[in-house]
């Protein structure tokens, strides 16, 4: 039995697989309710359940191991994935080295920092790190944690799904990186600086070349590293740029080493990698800097056995931010290897503290939308509460973090909404795997744009340029308007080759900074025939500021100058007074005119669209977000100008539209992100569906449609604005439950052949259709006949 990834799914034992669970931790529930809790999350539709394994809850003293229960019966990690088994649900075990798991120390036991302080990173002038967190390459460091994979998985490794137990999975530390970017303090450790130095040694051929293309002086590379360690001068140049790209080869090793610890250590399922990133505003979460973490892990993704997950918290989701999940699972599919499912480690499902409240509306539309998006796995955080025993809690005895089961094992509103989606993945999750999402076009993802998760003072101005542009005009800005306006995408990682067969059109953010390898790879891509969309600046200087118009002068973008302003208005084709916040003023263009400002009487070019090659480019140099509806209508006929147009439409605009289709099935997903109930016909393809009857969904609510989706041989449902929540269809017996949303819902049948229901009623080669109301869930029960 073995666990493989391919065309973004997870297969088990040769079966594909939709993973549906939530994360239950041993040792903060008592041992004797473990099954209770396991029970409970089989019965929510679970398969699936995930748990840290903390370092310094089982290796109290230096050497000193309790993983069998001797000390405390919440320490015994094997009978607790004996009952994981017993429960007939898979698991994901993460034992760190940092778990962070709201645990004192992030789950390195005190005895690491206490006896080995040279293991801990280091600022600027050698104080130890505000975060103390460890140098995670550092020697002493990685022998204490493989000491620690050595005992830790003498327990996991026989219980992996591969020598028969329930384990699929194995986590490689926590959120790596996050703590740096959070104090915004890397790690200048000695040992990290001999590696830096080391790394630089390996990538220029000498130190000649390195100070040629740097404008220094330097008498060797470890000489610059250490002085790099102590601190730049503002005579330097900057060195932000270099120093992100090791880190990131560094993050890379270090998973290396942890991968080869465990794969030594007898682990031979596939490994998982966490991403951190959503920032927490209250009642609202953003994930504006989710990408951020993408770009610190951006290397791990070369070992094709390691998963990269997301932590996708965004709180209270609603219509002004529902966007940041699209991102986050497009971004995150970018830059991950294609075979690997689109995959949540830690989804939430609640909140450590209990103000804000997280109500059950937004776990069901946090769900809903990121598998409308592609999403083929999910682990909801937490899913069972408990209680932090010998004062490993950060913060106090109390873990209750509004989860779906409270601390007593409680089901909470949360649990119920949970037990509905993980009904119904039961009931579709196998055929939807196979079902990607049909878009209209592509999205750029560049990960040095988020290479930004430590910023020194000295290079404050380039990056603050970049960091604030990146969320007004393209987070915030026109890719916020793409998802708004229905017009569905997948990105792609601009760091790789981009091949015009597979996008055809593609849009890409950009700033006066960009690498000059990837403004060739941008004009290339045009000339061969592509459709770019560049906004809201063409690139005119490299990574380190200094000159650099490589796309500029290969497509002949013209001549410009940018004019900012905190409000200022255009007229896009035939719309007058767009908001913009920044738009460029061309001296000089060739193409066909799209945006230009004419408030003051004159006609100053901002947009246009010009041939090149073999393909085309929209310069559209205006900095514009939705601030106001019309800018819906704005964003579609701009698209429409390089040939993008939706598929799907509803006779009201408030409505997200999402199809998931292998070709010939379909799952359209429709959700209402406003307080408000809405209603509307919907639409595919300019034929009207559900012939021609509204849809209605609660406020902030969802709903998951099926069109021509073959449940058995000779039996279809056509169509139904009903929920499917159960199906078993074997021999010539076919079970299904339906259940509606907003009062009511139709499922048509299309019957192939003979068939009989339960009351003996016959149906032959036709097609029939049911109402089915809210308060009485649809049964239907038919037999083939011979």
């Amino acid at each position: 039995m073995a666990v493989r990834m391919q065309s973004g799914k997870f297969t088990i034992d040769g079966q594909d697989v939709f993973l549906y669970g939530g994360e239950c931790h041993y040792f903060r529930v008592p041992k004797q309710e473990w099954k209770d809790r396991l029970d409970k999350l089989k019965a929510a539709g679970c398969n699936l359940v995930s748990t840290y394994v903390p370092w310094v809850w089982h290796e109290i003293s230096e050497g000193s191991y309790d993983l069998t229960g001797t000390t405390r019966g919440e320490r015994d990690l094997k009978s607790f994935l004996e009952l994981v088994a017993e429960s007939g649900l898979y698991c994901i075990v993460r034992p760190g080295p940092y778990v962070m798991a709201e645990v004192r120390y992030e789950g390195v036991p005190t005895w690491v920092h206490e006896q080995y302080p040279e293991v801990v990173a280091k600022q600027r002038g050698g104080e130890n790190h505000p975060a103390r967190i460890v140098s995670y390459r550092h020697p002493t460091f990685l022998a204490k944690v493989r000491n620690w994979y050595e005992v830790v998985n003498e327990v996991l490794a026989p219980m992996q799904i591969t020598r028969g137990g329930p384990v699929i999975m194995y986590q490689l530390c926590n959120e790596i990186g996050m703590l740096h970017w959070v104090t915004n303090t890397s790690d200048f450790n000695p040992d990290t600086l001999k590696r830096f130095g080391e790394y630089l040694s390996g990538r220029f051929e000498s130190v000649a070349s390195f100070n040629e293309a740097y404008g220094v002086e330097e008498a060797s590379f470890g000489a610059f590293a250490e002085r790099f360690g102590r601190g730049l001068s503002e005579n330097d140049p900057s060195f932000h740029t270099l120093w992100g790209e090791f880190w990131r080869t560094y993050i890379r090793d270090y998973v290396g080493d942890l991968r080869g610890f465990a794969r030594w250590t007898g682990i031979d399922v596939p490994f998982i990698i966490n991403v951190h990133g959503f920032k927490d505003y209250s009642i609202y979460s953003r994930g504006t800097d989710y990408p951020v973490g993408l770009s610190q892990l951006y290397e791990t993704v070369q070992f094709d056995d390691v998963v990269l997950a997301g932590d996708f918290y965004p709180g209270h989701i609603g219509y002004d931010s529902y966007h940041d999940l699209v991102l986050a699972s497009a971004y995150t599919k970018a830059v991950s290897h294609p075979e690997q499912p689109l995959f949540s480690a830690e989804f939430q499902s609640g909140r450590l503290v209990d103000r804000p409240r997280l109500y059950p509306q937004d776990l069901d539309l946090n769900t809903r939308t990121c598998v409308a998006h592609g999403m083929n796995a999910l682990n909801y955080y937490m899913f069972a509460a408990g209680e932090n025993y010998e004062h490993i809690g950060l913060f106090g005895r109390r873990h209750e973090w509004q989860a779906p089961l409270d601390s007593a094992g409680n089901p909470g509103a949360n649990y119920w909404k949970a037990q509905h989606l993980g009904r119904m993945f039961q009931a579709i999750g196998t055929r939807l795997l196979n079902a990607p999402k049909r878009i209209h076009t592509h999205i750029g993802f560049h990960p040095n744009d988020y290479m930004t998760e430590v910023v020194e003072e000295r290079e404050q101005g380039m990056i603050r340029e970049i960091v604030a542009k990146r969320e007004q005009a393209a987070f915030d800005g026109i890719v916020r308007l793409l998802v708004a306006a229905n017009l569905q995408f997948e990105a792609v990682d601009l760091l790789r080759p981009i091949r015009v067969q597979d996008v055809p059109t593609l849009w890409v953010f950009s700033t006066a900074y960009m690498e000059a390898e990837l403004q060739s790879r941008l004009a290339e891509y045009v000339l061969q025939g592509g459709k770019l969309v560049l906004y809201p600046e063409i690139p005119t200087k490299d990574r380190m500021g200094k000159p650099c118009t490589v796309l500029k002068d290969a497509l002949d973008l013209g001549d410009f100058e940018i004019v900012s302003a905190y409000a200022d208005y255009v007229d896009v084709l035939d719309v007058d007074s767009v908001l913009v916040r920044q738009r460029l003023r061309f001296s000089r263009y060739e193409g066909r005119k799209v945006a230009s400002f004419t408030r003051e009487g004159g006609d100053e070019v901002a947009a246009y669209l010009k041939p090149a090659g073999r393909g085309e480019i929209l310069v559209f140099g205006v900095s514009m977000g939705q601030d106001y509806a019309y800018q819906l209508e704005v964003i579609r006929k701009v698209a429409a100008l390089v040939g993008i147009e939706g598929h799907l439409s509803a006779s009201n605009d408030n409505l997200s539209l999402v199809e998931r289709t292998d070709g010939e099935r379909s799952f359209l997903f429709v959700h209402n992100y406003d307080e408000v109930a809405q209603s509307a016909v919907l639409s595919r393809d300019g034929q009207t569906l559900f012939g021609g009857s509204e849809v209605a969904l609660e406020p902030r609510g969802g709903a998951i449609f099926l069109l021509q989706d073959r449940v058995a041989p000779g039996l279809v449902v056509e169509e139904a604005t009903a929920e499917m929540t159960g199906l078993e269809a074997g021999g010539n017996d076919v079970k299904m439950t339906f259940k509606p949303h907003g009062g009511s819902g139709r499922v048509k049948l299309r019957f192939e052949g003979r068939w009989t229901d339960r009351g003996g009623k016959e149906y032959r080669d036709e097609s029939f259709l049911y109402e089915v109301k809210e308060d009485d869930e649809g049964q239907f029960h038919f037999s083939r006949q011979a």
